[in-house]
């Protein structure tokens, strides 16, 4: 059984503000900032990426309490906002219901991802943030054009058909995930594409930031880290002696938040007091907590430890995704016309994340890929004897064959 990390890791894309002292480094300004005023669908679509974030989160947590999980809900909710783009009817409905984005309107939405991905890599030149997408269909698949556009227009989203009998495509999307996340996650088609697969709608995430204040190495050292069931294990913890950081504390946890580079990025974490447990935690995750939270923090000298890690994770989402709400874009009922005409249904969204944090700071990466395939409809037999058949009478009980015939004119 995997080991259970007892912190929430929660990237928090928000610029932090905060008094500064003498003993904390000044950051430089954004290069460029998001206004709320002037970007309103950026705000909107945040607050709905962070909303859904939160509840896949709780969903998968609930699946695998005992399990590691981590996650970029913004590579899950761009993946399936891009697909979006081809939904109808109740199957665009009900997507859009899970990303949260019940309020807005598919056209907001897709200029918020677009304004997203111009502000979001620009924000700290001192952190590197890497957005990219990309729609790989089968050579020959007639998509519909403005389906494309929308994709190529509000997700800057690379688009090539592909012959996906040959391995060679396979090769071909893997090496663009390899080079997007300049080598954290080097595959998301791992078997053969199967000859039902039209459509792969795939989003890359990359960050790598160096911590505003590192970690000495020297002050690393080697303890124990307690599990769930009591027991422990061995762990390297990076610390801060007696430093001032970003804190603040609630009756069930306490909260840090460290900066990267110039202080635009954070990472937030939380840990459970000695009376509480992460479920209490996880339960609480809502935007409005989260935004009481994000308003909480303020500089406190203290000592703070945490482990030198690394972690992959590698899920299928379709469970999750069909219990919160979205069941009918993976069976029957599914209408996604605005991609092709075509019986299509999403087969997959397969979801690899990667991080590592160090002395140094943190890389990370996330891949989600939404899969697509072709069903065909339900034939209605039909069944016409206009040419020589065969014929019997039968007893049921005993399936006793009383009579057999081979009708070959029926004028003779």
């Amino acid at each position: 059984m995997k080991q259970t990390i007892p912190l929430l890791f929660l990237f928090a894309f928000f610029i932090v503000s905060c008094d500064t002292t003498d003993d904390i480094p000044t950051p430089n300004p954004p290069v460029s900032n998001i206004d709320c005023d002037e970007t309103p669908e950026a705000c909107n679509v945040t607050k709905s990426n962070n909303a859904f974030g939160f509840k896949l989160f709780q969903t998968l947590h609930n699946d695998t309490p005992d399990e590691n999980i981590f996650i970029s809900p913004m590579s899950v909710a761009t993946a399936l906002s891009m697909t979006v783009n081809g939904a109808k009817g109740q199957t665009k409905a009900d997507m859009m219901a899970t990303l949260e984005q019940n309020n807005i309107s598919l056209e907001a939405v897709n200029d918020g991802f677009l304004q997203l991905l111009n502000l979001l890599p620009a924000l700290d030149p001192e952190v590197e943030l890497n957005l990219a997408n990309s729609i790989w269909y089968r050579e020959g698949f007639q998509v519909r054009q403005d389906f494309l556009t929308a994709n190529e227009e509000h997700y800057d989203s690379e688009v090539a058909s592909l012959n996906f009998a040959d391995p060679a495509a396979r090769e071909t999307i893997n090496a663009w995930v390899d080079d997007k996340t300049q080598g954290l996650i080097e595959s998301i088609v791992d078997e053969p594409i199967s000859s039902d697969v039209v459509m792969y709608l795939i989003n890359a995430i990359f960050f790598k930031g160096a911590w505003l204040h590192e970690f000495d190495p020297e002050h690393t050292y080697a303890t124990q880290f307690r599990l769930e069931d009591g027991s422990t294990t061995e762990v390297d913890m990076m610390t801060y002696n007696q430093t001032l950081l970003n804190y603040f504390e609630t009756e069930n946890f306490q909260a840090v938040d460290l900066p990267y580079g110039d202080s635009i990025y954070t990472m937030s974490l939380f840990l459970p007091k000695q009376d509480a447990n992460i479920d209490d935690i996880i339960a609480s995750l809502n935007n409005d907590n989260w935004a009481q939270w994000s308003e909480s923090y303020f500089y406190q000298d203290m000592y703070f430890g945490m482990p030198r890690f690394e972690m992959e994770y590698d899920e299928s989402l379709v469970k999750a995704l069909s219990s919160m709400g979205m069941s009918i874009a993976f069976g029957g009922g599914c209408d996604l016309t605005g991609i092709a005409d075509a019986d299509l249904v999403i087969d997959e969204v397969k979801h690899k994340a990667f991080i590592e944090v160090n002395e140094e700071g943190t890389e990370a990466a996330a891949v989600t890929s939404v899969v697509i395939i072709e069903t065909s409809a339900p034939q209605i037999p039909s069944m016409y004897l206009n040419r020589p058949f065969i014929f019997t009478i039968r007893e049921n009980q005993s399936n006793n064959v009383l009579f057999m015939g081979k009708m070959m004119n029926p004028n003779e």
